[in-house]
């Protein structure tokens, strides 16, 4: 992971994070209809818990 700078609190001690309903990941579809898709993560801030950043772990699986 890359070394990022919490712009809230200035922490340098950011994780990564998975989004998850009750049941499964939050997923990204394509637009227009539900075919592949891929999960979602997101780096946070591990002193505040600020979202430094979301983004689709499969880019290329979203068919």
């Amino acid at each position: 992971m890359a070394h990022q700078i919490c712009p809230e609190c200035k922490s340098e001690d950011a994780k990564k994070g998975a989004l998850a309903s009750s049941f499964v990941p939050v997923q990204m579809f394509p637009e227009h209809y539900r075919g592949a898709a891929s999960p979602i993560s997101a780096k946070y801030c591990n002193d505040c818990g600020y979202i430094l950043s979301f983004y689709v772990d499969h880019p290329k699986d979203v068919k």
